[in-house]
């Protein structure tokens, strides 16, 4: 097992994904220290090409010594072959490598909308194109997600209300939600819109991640599932009014956001 030397490894200096792995491999003696550096403030060396718009999208690894550079998922393969190169067959295996190239672009793209920064004035953006397929891809994971968790959530909320609990009803209300703010918000937000969906529905992870822990307590009273979704409900629309700001897209996506919830709620005490 061997510390990479002699290499950059360009991270984006406001995603804390990046700043984890990037410092964890530095912790770890992946490689050597001094090897995570910001993308923002990296400066360029004439004799080594970096393509510097590539490396927004995928992480660069910068072979100093002889003038390579890796992008992506090759990097982060090749640091960890390098430590274990056991793992060099089972990583380079297609089926394995077609899977991490997906998941890394998955991550890659959608990561300002997971962990989202300002903008700042005369500083080198490291902001990721925008990826409609993987965009969409993560909006439908995440409803898909929450869905389930909301519908095991309820069960007992809704066998104290004596409601009937159903997997397709939490499934329309996730997907309920994208489809009003569209309605809503697209001309209001235009090209942001998809950059504002992503947001929202990492809001929704969020407060998904959140209801886990509950999931795992038995026989509680349904009011203190009903109290705890409230509250996870309240700090999702922190967070939700906290993510606008950073977009700068005001507040009516918070209104709409939170009128539909309320929209929603009454037509299923209605049906009910």
């Amino acid at each position: 097992m061997e510390t990479l030397n002699n290499h950059k490894l360009l991270v984006d200096a406001d995603c804390p994904m990046c700043r984890m792995y990037g410092k964890g491999f530095e912790k770890a003696g992946w490689v050597d220290r001094g090897t995570y550096s910001h993308y923002q403030s990296f400066a360029v060396s004439a004799d080594i090409s970096i393509d510097m718009n590539k490396a927004r999208n995928e992480i660069a690894l910068v072979d100093t010594e002889h003038k390579v550079v890796r992008y992506g998922i090759d990097a982060l393969k090749y640091i960890i072959t390098n430590r274990f190169p056991s793992l060099g067959s089972v990583l380079a295996w297609k089926p394995v490598d077609f899977f991490l190239r997906k998941l890394y672009k998955f991550i890659s793209f959608n990561r300002k909308v997971i962990a989202p920064s300002e903008i700042k004035e005369g500083v080198k953006a490291c902001t990721p194109d925008l990826n409609v397929k993987y965009r969409l891809l993560y909006i439908a994971f995440v409803a898909i997600l929450s869905s389930i968790v909301l519908y095991q959530y309820t069960q007992p909320i809704n066998e104290a209300m004596d409601w009937q609990n159903h997997l397709g009803r939490e499934f329309m209300i996730c997907a309920g939600q994208i489809l009003w703010q569209i309605v809503f918000l697209n001309r209001l937000l235009k090209e942001k819109l998809l950059d504002y969906l992503g947001n929202m529905m990492t809001v929704s992870m969020i407060g998904t991640l959140l209801l886990l822990p509950m999931l795992l307590i038995k026989d509680l009273w349904a009011v203190y599932y009903l109290g705890y979704f409230i509250a996870v409900v309240s700090f999702m629309l922190w967070e939700h009014v906290r993510r606008s700001k950073i977009l700068k897209i005001g507040y009516w996506p918070t209104i709409s956001w939170m009128v539909y919830r309320v929209v929603a709620l009454v037509i299923i005490v209605l049906l009910n």
